[in-house]
């Protein structure tokens, strides 16, 4: 139901006036700031609903969908007035391969003294389609190297005696308990195992299913999307962007199989877990088998735009500084249509022969905002002291790949961009007296967002939810790994309207709509929370903007010591 307004600004904006006039919120150091503008909700309906239709077919990387959705935020672009600095009307075209599997598929084979074992694909052992060549193939021997993770500074090295070159590791998902939760991740990402194991000479890599995985994403599930196409963006020289030469894709192996792994090993894979359950950090040793890995794919190259439109700064000495503003444009495709799988339970008025995943929330509302908040700018009748460049990247859902590659091949100089904010899947579900910053705990960004918030008579709540690592899984993580500080919101947990748990909300939306088909633009959107979020989104960029000095990483913070050297 639309809400009326009052006065020319809606009944949430009159609510926040209120509640700032009741002194929820001091806003004396504030003093000297541009007002915030209010925020259009039915252009944000608009762009909402053009962008999560039928008829853009869940706007999977490359389809037609996706490249329909492009062209309706360049041409949003060239109505606001933004400029186009890529050479190509607003678009960055993105070379990608696509990769499914060809004839053979994958297999995996382990060799003992007593014989050869032969594990089947989608019953033991679960891969996708490799990007970096058609038909690879590695046989090696096996070293278990625990969690594969080689971090000094919390005294973890996996790697300690063990001698990997030539051989195919096998190591354990995740990471030990004792390390905090970000950085963790960080080391316990597929890209990083990789990486770790690549230097250390090892030509492949077995990754093996655990209980602790089993239960936050049982290996049944993993199996739904095995005959999903793998994506990367390709360099000039024809090299998936984040392939490792030399390095064999890798598989992960579910339990059963790979305690056969373990059979003659110095530890059997059961005491291996039980050490994890108590907190120990497994010790890695050599096991008695070699395995063979071989796998088949066919190829297409693919392209799939970012959109890129310029607010230019006015400032002498800060327009050639840049504050990148995102969000993705992409999502998952149709269900069964090769890509995207998902259930249907909890559909809300949705048929079950409906199987586009419309991806309202996720992350056409994003792609709103965004707009919104550039609209907001363009007619604010005060440009930014910096440049903002607005980009709706593409393959988010496909690994961060479109954001990967505008921060490894900006249209700017790399080192004139100075901060990232990153929108994704808002969950605007209502209005909120909160809000949540990923990454705010990193870098200046965090106060920023903060003071922003309090100007709208909201504050920053904490992560709620730490344990989902959320700060190294959206598209500004692609800019932390080039050293620039970033922060990504979603609305808060706190419901203006008591009788609304927004946690209940936030829970039930996951559970029943997210990646599903029943995430389309229908009454879960509420708008007057697109307001909001779109003015503590402008707020916060503003301050980016215009600010004398631009966002630096906190002191002695593990991302920027990592990535930056700051």
């Amino acid at each position: 139901m639309r809400i009326k307004t009052l006065a020319g600004r809606t009944f949430a904006a009159a609510i926040l006036a209120m509640l700032i006039g009741a002194g929820i919120s001091s806003c004396s150091n504030l003093r000297g700031l541009l007002p915030i503008p209010t925020a259009d909700i039915q252009k944000m309906r608009a762009d909402v609903d053009y962008l999560s239709a039928d008829a853009l077919a869940g706007r999977q990387t490359g389809s037609e969908g996706y490249r329909q959705a492009a062209d309706y935020v360049a041409t949003r672009f060239a109505a606001l007035g933004l400029q186009s600095i890529t050479g190509s009307d607003y678009y960055q075209p993105v070379p990608f391969r696509e990769a499914r599997w060809g004839e053979h598929r994958a297999t995996l084979m382990l060799h003992g003294r007593d014989g050869d074992i032969t594990f089947e694909l989608g019953e033991d052992f679960h891969a996708s389609p490799p990007t970096i060549g058609e038909d690879t193939a590695t046989s090696a021997g096996l070293v278990f190297v625990g969690y594969g993770i080689e971090a000094p500074e919390y005294g973890i090295d996996d790697y300690a005696g063990l001698d990997v070159q030539g051989k195919i590791v096998v190591l354990l998902d995740g990471r030990p308990a004792k390390m905090p939760n970000e950085v963790g991740a960080h080391y316990a990402s597929g890209r990083s195992k990789r990486e770790t194991a690549a230097r250390h000479g090892a030509v492949g890599y077995i990754s093996l299913n655990t209980p602790a995985r089993e239960a936050r994403r049982p290996f049944a599930r993993s199996v739904e999307h095995i005959n999903d196409p793998s994506f990367d963006w390709l360099r000039a020289d024809d090299i998936p962007g984040n392939a490792i030469p030399g390095m064999h894709p890798g598989v992960v192996l579910d339990i059963p199989a790979a305690k056969q792994l373990f059979m003659g090993a110095p530890r059997s894979l059961d005491t291996v877990f039980t050490e994890m359950e108590n907190g120990v950090i497994p010790k890695g040793f050599s096991l008695p088998y070699s395995a063979t890995l071989t796998s088949s794919a066919e190829h297409r190259k693919i392209i799939s735009p970012n959109v890129v439109g310029l607010l230019p700064g006015t400032d002498p000495k800060l327009k050639d500084e840049y504050v990148i503003f995102s969000a993705h444009l992409d999502h998952i495709g149709v269900t069964g249509g090769g890509h995207a799988i998902a259930s249907q339970e909890g559909q809300h008025d949705k048929t079950s022969s409906d199987q586009i995943n419309n991806g309202a929330q996720d992350n056409a509302a994003g792609i709103a905002v965004m707009l919104e908040v550039a609209r907001l700018f363009a007619e604010s009748g005060h440009a930014p002291r910096r440049s903002i460049l607005f980009v709706a990247v593409t393959a988010e859902e496909e690994g961060l790949l479109g954001s990967d590659y505008f921060a490894q091949h900006p249209p700017v100089p790399p080192k004139a961009i100075v901060a990232n904010i990153n929108l994704d899947m808002p969950m605007l579900l209502y209005p909120f007296r909160d809000v949540i910053a990923f990454g705010a705990e990193h870098s200046s960004l965090g106060k920023t967002a903060a003071r922003a918030a309090e100007r709208l008579g909201l504050k920053l709540s904490p992560d709620p939810m730490p344990e989902q690592v959320i700060f190294v899984r959206s598209d500004h993580y692609s800019f932390v790994r080039q050293g620039v500080p970033a922060i990504y919101l979603i609305t808060g947990r706190e419901a203006i309207d008591p009788n609304i748990d927004g946690t209940q909300a936030q829970v039930e939306f996951l559970r029943t709509r997210y990646h599903q088909p029943s995430d389309e633009a229908d009454q879960q959107i509420n708008y007057i929370a697109a307001e909001q979020f779109a003015e503590v989104n402008y707020a916060i960029a503003r301050e980016v903007a215009d600010g004398d000095n631009k966002p630096r990483w906190n002191r002695g913070d593990f991302f920027g010591e990592l990535y930056s050297g700051d």
